[in-house]
Order: structure tokens, then sequence, then C-alpha cells
């Protein structure tokens, strides 16, 4: 998100994260193979269309007090679709533009930042900051895999986190509540969810990266869960990074 890279300041330390997945397979038999469901266009869980706009709950955590307590701060966003432009190489491009405001001014909307997004017949490319995310993939398939995140540049320290996430459907189909809103149809993405260390004790370091996100059918991205943090205790004192984002939909149109 374009908040994740107004964080950087706050980042002091740079650690990579690795992703472990275990799946556990069993046999099915030839009926059970008939009764599958058939895979399903990505472009189902991602519509594009000049226009529409989704509105987020965007809950913002952070360390306050000197690094001492975590924070959570809520906002909301605006996404929408202004335009439909083509790229140098001649691909359609969706121009997105982001607003955001705090949670007690209900009226005051700034903008925030211009995020694109760039369909093909076998993946969905959202770009953010110059960073392109594979967010989506064909064929959408429960335990589907691919590298999400291999088109960033890993030279740049602050962005070497992001190396070798799996991106991984699960859960296809499923209905889902959100905020009170049924979603009869949704994808989850399950993007990295890597522990290093031991997060109840404050005296040796430990990292935690987990990131999901869920589409829900005709609509989009429905719910973001991001969350990296670091804490580093040193001879003389303790050091903690936290950046968390936690996206709910609160409305949108069709």
């Amino acid at each position: 998100m374009a908040l994740e890279m107004q964080m950087r300041n706050h980042l002091f330390y740079t650690f990579l994260a690795l992703f472990c997945l275990s799946l556990t397979f069993s046999s099915c038999t030839k009926t059970q193979l008939e009764n599958t469901p058939s895979t399903i266009a990505m472009t189902n869980y991602y519509p594009l269309v000049v226009g529409k706009w989704i509105n987020y709950r965007l809950d913002s955590t952070v360390y306050t007090s000197l690094n001492t307590i975590k924070t959570v701060r809520t906002y909301y966003i605006l996404d929408s679709i202004e335009a439909k432009i083509t790229d140098n190489n001649g691909n359609d491009v969706y121009r997105i533009r982001r607003m955001m405001r705090d949670n007690i001014d209900t009226t005051r909307w700034k903008d925030n930042a211009t995020l694109l997004v760039t369909p093909s017949s076998n993946s969905i490319i959202f770009t953010e900051n110059n960073l392109k995310f594979t967010k989506l993939v064909n064929p959408v398939r429960e335990f589907n895999t691919w590298k999400g995140n291999s088109a960033i540049d890993i030279s740049d320290n602050f962005l070497r986190f992001y190396e070798n996430w799996d991106y991984t459907y699960e859960n296809v189909g499923l209905s889902k509540t959100i905020n009170n809103i049924n979603f009869p149809e949704t994808i989850t993405v399950n993007q990295i969810d890597q522990i290093n260390g031991d997060p109840n004790n404050k005296n040796y370091y430990y990292s935690i990266t987990q990131s999901s996100e869920i589409y829900a059918k005709g609509i989009g991205l429905v719910y973001k869960n991001f969350l990296y943090e670091v804490w580093q205790p040193t001879a003389r004192n303790y050091e903690s990074n936290c950046y968390g984002v936690r996206l709910t939909i609160k409305g949108h149109n069709f």
C-alpha cells in the first residue's frame, strides 16, 4: 500500500522474510474428481470498469511512546478507477485514484496515491510506488501458487523482506461475511505467514511478517491484512518497528 512506503523512515532494521507453507494432500477417488468444481477466471474476482469505486476502513498499526506501545489508528480510503489508458507496450492499464480521510472528519478527502492495474490473459499486475505485485493469476484453483513479488527489485535493503513470497489460493468460492456484508463467493490469497523468534519474549529479537487478501466475485478486494513487525533488543535499549495495515470494505458500486 502507499502507506507502507510512507512508513519507511520508521523502520530501523530490515530482515529477510521467508515463507514456509506446508500442504497436506489426500487421495481422491474418481467420483471426488468428477465433483470438483471447475476453475474460475481471475477477472471474476477483479472486475475493472471505469467509474467503479470501493470504500475501505483502514486500521494502521504502529509503535508509539518511544517504541513501547502498539497503537491502532483508523482512516478511510476511497479507490476509484478513473481511466483506461495504454502503456508503452500497448497494454491496457487502469488508473486508480486513491483518496484518504481520517476517522473524525467525514468530508475532507485528500489525494493519497495513484495506482495502476495491468490485466493480461494470465495475471493481474498491481503497481504502487513503482512496485509491481502479481495479485491474481489464472487459473483460480485451490492451492495454485505463484511468486507474487518476483518483479520487485530486492537489491534495495528496505524491500528485501518482499523476497520469495509464495502467493497461494485457498478457500476458493467460499462465502464470507465482512463488516456485516455477506459475499457469496470469495477467494483468499495467502501471501506469507512467517514468525521468527518468540513475540512473547521481549528479551530477544523476533520478527513477524504476515500478509493475506480476500477478493469477492464481481467486486474485487474486500479485505487485506498486512503486518511487518520487528523487535530488536540492544545492550542499552530496545528498538521496535511495527507496520500493520488492515483494510475492510465499507461500500462499493458496480
